[in-house]
């Protein structure tokens, strides 16, 4: 009595109908979920490959067009130091040449125009202040010609030094081409969670703008806040996936030129030529002295030649006195300009 009491009733207990359609329903609605995920996974990973190969094409693009700008920035760095060797070469060039047509004018003076062929000789101090100044401007100029060709000379081979030793063209190596290349087997060596990241569920990856700002001025010092160019993103804040933080860490933390500078520091290949400089600079302007020196001397002694030709051979004195007189001014107005400072 006991034993049958304790079974439920016939209308009670569930059929094997209501069994089997449980189960199934159970098997389908595991099989449905697991359809789902499997979709999804293959979804993020096609998507997630996608990215990769997208990015990796623009991340080589984005060497070559770094590399391409720095050949362009290396090229007037080239053109720069050509310039300043042929400011030094033209100037002292145009100096040669006009010390050359000096020494001319004083030959000339010393031979068929000297004082005393064509008629009576000057008192001999009229002479010998003609003759001992026709020799000084003679004389600077000669030496201003050696100095001026040395200058010249020296910055022509300083330009061709860096051209050829320091200041070169950054072309790429094939180790740094290899590395800005991506294959596309390289994908499955990324993380898991990169290989199957959900889209706008999970952080994209993609560094913040204030992250990405670079500091201009190349210099060490970064504000509060700021990430130095040379840091890849901060994975606390802007989880990056594994090729972007790769990509920052490789391409970035290696820049071409790195100078760690301040911005109003002068480009390193004008410091070059600066420092090459200092060996031809003082004959530069020892030749500019003497070309000055040699038009002092030369302008003094035709005034001389002049008061000794026009008193003794043409007696016009008040005209021997004119010509003294405006070559002194010419004097003057040299010495104005070349040595006296302008005041205001």
């Amino acid at each position: 009595g006991n034993s049958s009491s304790e079974i439920p009733p016939r209308e009670c207990r569930p059929s094997n109908a209501r069994r089997r359609s449980r189960k199934q329903g159970t098997m389908a609605a595991e099989g449905a979920v697991g359809a789902a995920g499997a979709a999804v996974a293959a979804g993020a990973f096609s998507y997630n490959r996608g990215n990769y190969m997208y990015d990796a094409g623009l991340r080589f693009e984005r060497f070559s067009s770094a590399r391409e700008y720095a050949n362009q920035q290396a090229e007037q760095y080239r053109g720069d130091i050509r310039n300043l060797a042929a400011l030094t070469v033209k100037k002292n060039t145009i100096w040669c040449v006009t010390s050359t047509l000096c020494m001319a004018l004083c030959v000339a003076l010393y031979c068929a125009g000297r004082l005393g062929l064509h008629g009576p000789s000057p008192p001999a101090w009229i002479m010998g202040l003609w003759l001992t100044n026709n020799a000084a401007a003679f004389s600077f100029m000669a030496l201003c010609i050696f100095l001026a060709l040395h200058a010249g000379f020296r910055a022509q081979a300083a330009s061709a030094q860096l051209l050829t030793r320091k200041v070169r063209v950054p072309v790429p190596t094939l180790k740094q081409l290899d590395a800005a290349r991506k294959f596309a087997s390289e994908f499955e060596q990324e993380s898991w969670g990169d290989i199957f990241r959900l889209p706008y569920l999970s952080n994209n990856g993609a560094p913040k703008t204030d992250d990405a700002v670079y500091d201009s001025d190349g210099s060490e010092d970064v504000a509060p806040g700021r990430r130095a160019r040379s840091a890849p993103p901060a994975r606390g804040r802007s989880k990056c996936s594994s090729w972007v933080r790769e990509e920052f860490e490789v391409d970035r933390a290696g820049n071409v030129t790195p100078t760690g500078l301040p911005a109003d520091a002068a480009p390193e290949h004008f410091r070059l030529y600066a420092a090459v400089q200092k060996e031809f600079y003082q004959y530069e302007i020892y030749a500019r002295v003497c070309i000055f020196y040699g038009f002092i001397s030369y302008f003094q002694s035709l005034a001389y030649y002049g008061l000794g030709h026009i008193n003794i051979e043409l007696r016009a004195f008040w005209v021997a006195y004119a010509t003294a007189f405006v070559i002194a001014v010419l004097q003057a107005l040299i010495l104005r300009f070349d040595i006296i400072p302008a005041h205001g």
